[in-house]
C-alpha cells in the first residue's frame, strides 16, 4: 500500500519509480508527457471509453512523427478528424512548437463516403451503411472540442472538394485517416506533390484489413510517384518521407 501511494505521487512529479526485479519496459510505456497528452485529448474529445493499446499505439506514432517533421517549413493538413483526437494532439503540437501556420482539417462531418468495390473487407456490403454512420460528428461538436486552438481551419464537404481553397500551400505533415479508397488516392495525389522535402505523409488506415481500400489506394500511389521512402507499421498505420531517395 505504501508503496504505491509513493508510486502515485512520483508520478505526479514527473517520475516513475521502476524496481530492480520489474519486468523490463518500454520507453514507450514510460513516456508520461505523450500519455499525458493523450489521455487529455481523449477528455476533450469525448473518447475516454473507448480507449485501448492498439490506438494509444498509434497515436504514440503520430506524435514522434509530429516531433520529427519540418514544422517551420510548411503547414499542417489532417484529412478526417472524427471527434478530434489526433487533431487535438497535433494542435497541441503546434502550440508549443510556436509554429504560425494554419491547421487545415478536411472533414465531411457526417461520416465515411459511400463504399466502392475496393472497400468490401471483412465486415462484408451488409455492415457498411452501420460503418459510414459510425465516424460521423458535426462540425460544431469538432469545434468545440478543439475551441481552445484558434488557428484551425475547418473545410467542410466530401474529398476532394474543397482541395483547391489550399491549392497554393505547402505542408510539412498530412495526416490522413479517411479510411476509404477513392478519398486516399485523391488526397495523396494532391499533397504529396505540395509536401515539402523531407516533409511526411501518415496513413492511418493503410494495414487495417477492415479498409483494405486504404492499402490499395497508398500502393497504387507509391508507384505514381516512383515508390518514396515508406515504411508500414505493425500498428497498421504507415507513413512516408518525401525526399530520403532523392
Amino acid at each position: 500500500m505504501v508503496k504505491a501511494i509513493i508510486k502515485y505521487f512520483l508520478k505526479q512529479l514527473g517520475y516513475e519509480l521502476i524496481s530492480r526485479k520489474a519486468p523490463a519496459q518500454l520507453y514507450y510505456e514510460l513516456d508520461w508527457e505523450f500519455h499525458d497528452l493523450y489521455e487529455l485529448a481523449q477528455e476533450k474529445c469525448q473518447m475516454t471509453k473507448t480507449d485501448n493499446t492498439l490506438r494509444r499505439q498509434r497515436h504514440y506514432t503520430l506524435n514522434y512523427l509530429l516531433k520529427n517533421a519540418p514544422l517551420a517549413n510548411g503547414e499542417v493538413c489532417e484529412l478526417g478528424c472524427w471527434r478530434g483526437l489526433s487533431a487535438y494532439q497535433i494542435a497541441y503540437h503546434l502550440r508549443t512548437a510556436g509554429a504560425k501556420n494554419v491547421f487545415h482539417i478536411f472533414d465531411s462531418f457526417a461520416g465515411l463516403s459511400p463504399f466502392e468495390a475496393a472497400d468490401i473487407g471483412q465486415g462484408g456490403q451488409d455492415s457498411t451503411e452501420t460503418r459510414r454512420k459510425q465516424f460521423a460528428c458535426p462540425l460544431e461538436t469538432v469545434a468545440d472540442n478543439l475551441k481552445e486552438f484558434s488557428f484551425i481551419k475547418y473545410y467542410k464537404g466530401w474529398i476532394p472538394t474543397r482541395f483547391s481553397e489550399v491549392a497554393n500551400h505547402l505542408f510539412s505533415l498530412v495526416h490522413i485517416d479517411v479510411d476509404m479508397y477513392q478519398p486516399i488516392a485523391d488526397s495523396f495525389r494532391f499533397f504529396y506533390p505540395r509536401l515539402v522535402k523531407e516533409g511526411i505523409m501518415i496513413f492511418d488506415d493503410y494495414g487495417c484489413t477492415q479498409f483494405p481500400g486504404a492499402k490499395k489506394a497508398v500502393d497504387e500511389c507509391l508507384r505514381e510517384f516512383h515508390q518514396p521512402f515508406f515504411v508500414p507499421l505493425p500498428s497498421g498505420q504507415a507513413f512516408l518521407i518525401k525526399g530520403l531517395r532523392d
